[in-house]
């Protein structure tokens, strides 16, 4: 592990222990400083003082990276120092302080609380807050206000271009040089009223907005819409088939090996799947039963110790509930706003220092996007990067398996030891496991109730998993049997066979009758 995670996830840790007294014996927390106050600041931590509650109190001394502050429920917050990007990003009702300069995305969605930079701040400060207040003493960069839906924010000094684009609510007052709006925003006059009302805000911070600065409000005339395309899937797995590399048939009782291993990343430990298969389950609570007790899960709350938990944009305020209990995690990047790696890296080692050593964290993603996951999950350490075939591009589930297995052998993947997945946008059967896993991968995700209602009761949920579960193994016996094979991990491309020319010349995989890679696929 690098040295600057390891920091991070030791501070986070530190801090956390430290809160839990804190608030029991309502005292503040004061982190930088040695036993007799000597300074001794922090430098370069990532993720820290994440998820405050009520009631918390935390002064900190030092320059620290991104996502510092993030997802506070409430308490206060000030750093004597500097900050990285995402500074107070998804904040709830905290009064945040940062008493230098502030990287990009300060108060990043953002639905309450105050957040006050004493310095400049980065590009984005305020992208897409819906509440709350924020204030930057200093200058602002590009887009300041981006996508806002509520909420004021106000910059003392001066902004730079494409302030407010996007913006669909919200106000933004710039006290110093202000350049036209962006997209989607307007310019309009302070009126003297709210003149005094932002001056009544401010003076709690001693500042002051002078008459003539200027107001940036979203363009009801011209309001900018985004209509996001949906995402799917082509075609299925019908044009790819399981065959025989030549082995005569098993016995019907012959010993067969269903477990795939899902190692920790330079360990020979890990997850162990009973099939090659993780089922995905909005919750884990009362996910028992013959193969259920056994397989783990992918939810978005209430993990069991064997589940992974899902990390989304919907559940990050949440998830430190649940991290206890999970046995790691999966960053579902496409559901989550768009972070560069130290950002990444910085959610990572939040979510490590909630997490027990030795659990998984897994990276997601489109298809179509892989190269990027894949250099992601080996840079930063992660366990295992998992492909969603369904994308917006419609792509068909058959060219998921070229484009995994080329990104992963370019990546190194293996060679690393980053598992790789891939995730199909209907309710999975032995031949699609068995399929994605002779293609490269080690296993498949899949919903269950893709094809089909979910039932009302809990009860019901846990009996069609477990039927569908049973239905899988099952038919992977058959399969194995039929083909000659005595195990998941004997499984490779020779067993594959592309049922027509279009699907070998997308995939390389072998045409029937053919029996060979289409010619432009030897040189691969």
């Amino acid at each position: 592990m690098r040295e600057m995670v390891e920091k991070s996830i030791q501070l986070n840790r530190e801090l956390s222990s430290l809160l839990v007294r804190a608030l029991e014996s309502n005292k503040a927390i004061k982190i930088g400083w040695g036993k007799g106050n000597d300074p001794k600041p922090r430098n370069g931590e990532m993720g820290v003082a994440s998820h405050l509650p009520v009631g918390a109190r935390v002064r900190l001394l030092g320059d620290i990276g991104d996502l510092a502050a993030i997802c506070a429920t409430g308490g206060n917050f000030t750093l004597e120092g500097e900050s990285g990007g995402w500074f107070g990003a998804w904040n709830r009702g905290a009064k945040l302080v940062v008493e230098k300069e502030c990287g990009a995305r300060i108060g990043l969605k953002m639905e309450d609380g105050q957040i006050v930079c004493h310095g400049s701040a980065g590009a984005e400060a305020g992208a897409g807050m819906s509440g709350g207040l924020i204030v930057v003493r200093g200058s602002a960069g590009k887009r300041a206000g981006a996508g806002m839906k509520g909420g004021l924010l106000i910059i003392m000094g001066d902004a730079a271009s494409d302030i407010g684009t996007n913006m669909q609510g919200g106000e933004i007052i710039v006290n110093g040089r202000c350049p036209p709006p962006g997209e989607g925003a307007e310019s309009i006059p302070l009126s003297s009223k709210r003149f005094a009302e932002i001056n009544e805000i401010l003076s709690e911070h001693n500042f002051k907005i002078d008459s003539d600065a200027a107001v940036i409000v979203s363009d009801s005339e011209h309001p900018t819409v985004v209509q996001t395309p949906t995402k799917g899937i082509d075609s299925q797995y019908e044009s790819i088939t399981m065959v025989s590399a030549g082995n005569p048939r098993l016995h019907d009782h012959a010993p067969l090996d269903l477990l795939t291993l899902v190692p920790l990343r330079g360990q020979e430990k890990g997850m162990l799947l009973p099939l090659p298969i993780i089922p995905i389950v909005d919750s884990g609570k009362g996910l028992v039963g013959d193969f259920l007790n056994r397989q783990p899960c992918m939810v978005n709350s209430k993990p069991r110790s064997i589940d992974l938990l899902r990390i989304t944009e919907s559940n990050i305020h949440t998830c430190t509930d649940d991290l206890d209990d999970a046995a790691g995690v999966v960053i579902c990047l496409e559901e989550l706003p768009r972070m560069n790696d130290a950002e990444l890296d910085a959610l990572i080692s939040l979510l490590k220092s909630r997490l027990a050593d030795e659990k998984f964290v897994l990276l997601g993603g489109g298809v179509d996007r892989i190269s990027l996951i894949h250099r992601l999950a080996a840079a930063l350490d992660c366990d295992g990067a998992i492909a969603n075939a369904a994308t917006a591009a419609n792509l068909p589930a058959c060219a998921t398996l070229p484009m995994v297995g080329l990104s992963a052998r370019e990546h190194q993947l293996t060679r690393k030891g980053v598992s790789q997945g891939v995730v199909i946008s209907w309710a999975a059967d032995a031949s699609d496991a068995l399929i994605t896993a002779a293609a490269g991968a080690q296993f498949i995700v899949s919903n269950p109730f893709a094809n089909s209602e979910v039932p009302k009761t809990s009860k019901a949920i846990t009996a069609a998993i477990e039927d569908w579960l049973a239905n899988i193994d099952a038919e992977i016996r058959g399969h194995l049997i039929e083909i000659g094979e005595d195990g998941i991990d004997q499984l490779n491309r020779r067993h594959l066979r592309a049922l027509d020319s279009d699907t070998a010349n997308m995939t390389g995989i072998r045409l029937a009758g053919y029996d060979r890679p289409m010619p432009q696929w030897l040189g691969q």
